[in-house]
């Protein structure tokens, strides 16, 4: 079947007839601006018959060479493309991306000795409080071991079996 733009320009060339013809003009859209695409496609064609048609190109192998070439990006040959990388240009990519990337790195990392710093934490404890009245819950950090302990006293005796591995 054909697509709904072919069967348009074969009814604005005359070339439906028949059941195809009435089926198609049943589909059309809009038939007011169909019947005026006709009449100005039919005027077109009625100039170009009064003007003896398009002028003859004089060399046509050499313009259709000229145009090809115009439209074709060049594939090999001493003519340099626009989208080729050489060696020169890849070296001059990566210094000038190493510099950003060590003007960004400056820029976003803060001065100073990164071993000395504070340690970053994962997660802060915020409150201490248990559910149950019975229960104690006690914080220990031991800067030693950079560690925090939650002691809770008040809790049932776990046996040995429950710790973990």
């Amino acid at each position: 079947m054909k697509i709904f733009e072919e069967r348009y320009t074969a009814w604005i060339d005359g070339k439906l007839t028949g059941p195809e013809l009435e089926a198609f003009e049943r589909e059309l859209p809009d038939r007011a601006e169909a019947d005026a695409d006709k009449r100005a496609a039919e005027q077109l064609r009625r100039l170009l018959r009064q003007y003896g048609g398009a002028p003859a190109l004089g060399n046509a192998d050499f313009f259709n060479h000229q145009l090809r070439r115009r439209m074709e990006v060049p594939l090999r040959g001493n003519q340099p493309a626009p989208w080729r990388w050489s060696i020169p240009r890849l070296a001059w990519a990566g210094a000038v991306c190493l510099l950003i990337a060590a003007a960004l790195f400056k820029a976003l990392v803060p001065t100073g000795d990164l071993v000395d710093r504070e340690p970053q934490y994962f997660a802060k404890i915020t409150s201490a409080n248990a559910a149950d009245p019975s229960i104690y819950a006690t914080t220990v950090y031991a800067p030693e071991d950079n560690v925090t302990v939650i002691w809770l006293d008040g809790l049932d005796y776990l046996p040995a079996s429950y710790t973990l591995k």
